[in-house]
C-alpha cells in the first residue's frame, strides 16, 4: 500500500514557505520523540540561509531563512511571513505556527500530527537535509574528517547538489533541481546561539489568539482557520475541503 501523501512530503512542508517547491527526504513516525541518539544529532545552534527558489513561468523569489535549535525546541523564521516553533518532549514532537499578520498562533499538538500522519523527523527539522540521505548520494571528493563534503546525486526525481557541514550537521550550500523548480540554500551566518539582534521566532505573541488545529473542523466560519487548512493541504497534510 502506498504511503499517505504527508508521509511522503516532510520537506515539502519545510519548503511551503518557499512557495512550496516539493522536496524529498527520509522519514520517520511522528512519535519518534524518544528514540535513541536524537540528542546528540544536532548540536545547539543558530544559522541562517539565503534561499533562491526558481519555478518555471514564475519570477525568481529570494527569502532569508533564519534557524534556531537545542535539543528540546527548533524554530524557523521563513521569510517575513512564516514563524515554526517545534517542540519536543516526553509525548513527542509539535507545532507552534505563527500567523504574525493575523495575530494568531496555530498550536498542532504531537497527537493531531500522528491523527493527521505528518512524518516529523527531527534531525531533518533542524538540518534541512536528512544526513541519512548522504547514503542515497557520491561523494565529489575525498572525505577528511571535520572538514566539508561534497555529496551529488538523485534522489527520486531530483537532482541534489549539497556541500554538507559534518560539525554543525547543516549543508553550507544545498541545491535541488526536481520537476517543479529549483530550490538553493547558502548558509550566510552560523552562531553557537542566536546573536541578541535576530529576531526571534514567536517573540511578542503573548497576545496574538490561540487555535488548537484539532478543532478546524468546528470553526469553517473562521478565515483565519480556512488559511491555515489551506497551508495545511498545500503541504499535504490534509486533503482539500469542500465547502
Amino acid at each position: 500500500m502506498a504511503a499517505p501523501p504527508a508521509r511522503r512530503r516532510l520537506l515539502g512542508a519545510l519548503l511551503l514557505a518557499a512557495n512550496g517547491l516539493a522536496a524529498g527526504g527520509l522519514q520517520r513516525s511522528a512519535n519518534a520523540a524518544d528514540e535513541p541518539g536524537l540528542d546528540s544529532a544536532l548540536p545547539a545552534l543558530a544559522a541562517q540561509f539565503q534561499v533562491t527558489l526558481a519555478r518555471p513561468g514564475r519570477p525568481q523569489q529570494q527569502q532569508t531563512w533564519q534557524l534556531s535549535r537545542s535539543s528540546a525546541l527548533i524554530t524557523w523564521r521563513k521569510g517575513p511571513a512564516t514563524e515554526e516553533l517545534w517542540h519536543r518532549d516526553r509525548s513527542g514532537i509539535s507545532l507552534e505556527r505563527v500567523l504574525r499578520g493575523d495575530r494568531h498562533v496555530i498550536a498542532y499538538s504531537a497527537g493531531e500530527l500522528r491523527t493527521l500522519e505528518v512524518a516529523v523527523d527531527w534531525a531533518t527539522l533542524g538540518s534541512l537535509f536528512p544526513g541519512a540521505s548522504l547514503a542515497l548520494l557520491k561523494p565529489q571528493a575525498p572525505l577528511r574528517a571535520g572538514q566539508p563534503e561534497h555529496w551529488a546525486g538523485r534522489i527520486g526525481a531530483e537532482q541534489v547538489d549539497l556541500l554538507w557541514d559534518p560539525v554543525a550537521l547543516l549543508p553550507i550550500r544545498l541545491a535541488r533541481n526536481g520537476p517543479n523548480g529549483r530550490v538553493l540554500f547558502k548558509r550566510v551566518a552560523l552562531h553557537a546561539s542566536a546573536p541578541a539582534d535576530w529576531p526571534r521566532a514567536g517573540a511578542g505573541t503573548e497576545d496574538f489568539q490561540r487555535l488548537d488545529a484539532a478543532d478546524f473542523g468546528d470553526m469553517d466560519y473562521n478565515p483565519v482557520v480556512r488559511r491555515a487548512r489551506a497551508e495545511d493541504e498545500r503541504a499535504g497534510w490534509r486533503k482539500p475541503h469542500h465547502d
